[in-house]
């Protein structure tokens, strides 16, 4: 699906601009959409998930100062250029490939465990990544409060944090799904293994390797091969459930997301590694994913 999207928009048969439709169709509703059903009807409340949270987030963190350091230490970065390549190194495109995958390959039994990490997967490493960057603006007389007044107001207008903290407030208040309302939620439920792996492939047209292929290598073995065994590890040392611990490995191992290059625009650094990352990672992956999924056991499912 992702290489049917992707061919379709660079033989021009699939205009780019539908291509971004469709995507944002796929992230501003589908998914929400997907997001609030799941977290409505689970049961989060009674078990926190802290097990699962700490199996893959201190690896997260672990990744990511070990990605600021090869950009620093290995390729010369300036510290913003660092941040930007840590974020690479860590920050996977969850949304757009981790949930399809994970529904595909775990079902239903996988569908709340990649919920729940994906419920603070943005709050804490896009907020990691905002502060860091917008540090040096703050240097410059930017300022603390305007960086946290930042971080809040993108944090309150992402779609898919507005699906998952609707979905459990829905939850808290001890709510059910009227069945009108349930029928729609699953209409669009449909829409998104396809959706989502023909937008990522259409908009991968747009991006392609720009530069910087070694340090985009190193990275893409970070994101990869890295994080996944540091989170496989760590779920094994938590005693965590095999079903939850094949959903954390596999989030963990999807190639670097499409924030990466977003925020090496929107700051104006290390936009060539951000781009020939994605790229290389997303390609990568294709190799990379199948072999995790067939050694977890998965592979007949």
């Amino acid at each position: 699906m992702v290489l049917i999207g992707y061919g379709a928009v660079r033989l021009g048969w699939f205009p780019l601009g539908a291509a971004e439709g469709v995507a944002r169709f796929v992230f501003d509703f589908a998914i929400p959409a997907l997001l609030f059903r799941a977290m409505a009807t689970a049961e989060v409340f009674a078990n926190p998930p802290w097990a699962l949270w700490a199996a893959f987030f201190p690896a997260a963190l672990v990744v990511y100062a070990a990605g600021m350091i090869v950009g620093r230490k290995a390729f010369n970065r300036d510290f913003e250029g660092a941040a930007i390549t840590g974020m690479g190194a860590c920050y996977g495109n969850t949304v757009l490939l981790g949930i399809p995958i994970n529904l595909r390959v775990l079902g239903d039994a996988g569908t709340l465990p990649s919920f729940l990490i994906i419920a603070i997967h943005s709050l804490i490493l896009m907020t990691l990544a905002t502060v860091l960057l917008e540090s040096r603006r703050a240097e410059a007389g930017g300022g603390a409060l305007a960086t946290l007044k930042g971080v809040l107001r993108g944090m309150a207008t992402n779609p898919v944090i507005l699906g998952l903290g609707t979905g459990l407030a829905w939850n808290a208040l001890g709510l059910t799904i009227p069945a009108m309302m349930d029928d729609v939620l699953k209409f669009l439920k449909g829409a998104v293994v396809p959706c989502s792996l023909f937008a990522l492939g259409a908009t991968l047209a747009r991006y392609g390797i720009k530069g910087r292929v070694a340090q985009s290598t190193v990275v893409t073995g970070l994101k990869l091969l890295v994080m996944p065994a540091l989170v496989w590890a760590a779920a094994r040392a938590v005693g965590l459930d095999p079903v939850w611990t094949a959903a954390a490995v596999l989030m963990a191992a999807q190639p670097a997301g499409i924030n990466m290059y977003l925020f090496a625009s929107r700051y104006g650094t290390a936009e060539a590694i951000a781009s020939t990352t994605i790229f290389v990672s997303t390609l990568a992956s294709m190799a990379v994913l199948p072999v995790m999924i067939y050694a977890m056991g998965l592979a007949g499912n």
